[in-house]
């Protein structure tokens, strides 16, 4: 697979912004490649933006494709399979995924809320969440059913709906 198209498209976003689509889809091209030294250095930068501007950007990313790939719906049981072929395809070339950060992603961007619960063995570090939600968006791109959109507009997008949000909750 090609690399993803440049960045220009998002060239009048805020410098912070910028740098979260720019690691994003260097993140998902290193994945693309299967190259572990550039998904973790891109992940890492992107785990150095602000982590509730980077949770919200990319689960709506994720949350976008999921739309777009699937107009009819998905099941649990489509989740669930999805949620298997990211860890089986990432596996070969990143050992360290972890599945439940796979959940994680994906039900954060489906919006359930994870419980709050003090008894829960791990708790995910938003630099975790950062790292797995690359792998879940090259999962998606790498669907049989091509998405309409490239991810610099999906990431466009979520920047969009991040900002009518905010000027909605404005008094």
């Amino acid at each position: 697979m090609p690399p993803l198209e440049p960045l220009e498209p998002l060239n009048d976003l805020p410098a912070a912004a910028r740098t979260i689509a720019r690691t994003t889809i260097e993140a998902v091209d290193a994945a693309l490649a299967g190259d572990v030294i550039a998904f973790e250095e891109a992940t890492a930068r992107l785990a150095l933006c602000e982590p509730e501007q980077v949770r919200l950007v990319l689960g709506n990313v994720v949350r976008d494709l999921l739309e777009h790939l699937n107009p009819d719906g998905l099941a649990s049981d489509d989740l669930l399979e999805l949620i298997r072929s990211c860890a089986r395809r990432a596996f070969t070339w990143y050992p360290t995924i972890d599945v439940n950060a796979l959940i994680v992603v994906l039900t954060g961007a489906l919006g359930l809320q994870e419980d709050e619960d003090e008894t829960k063995p791990r708790r995910y570090t938003p630099a975790q969440v950062a790292q797995h939600a690359p792998l879940f968006i090259t999962e998606l791109l790498s669907q049989p059913r091509p998405a309409p959109l490239t991810l610099p507009q999906y990431l466009r997008a979520a920047f969009d709906q991040l900002r009518t949000a905010e000027l909605n909750e404005m008094p």
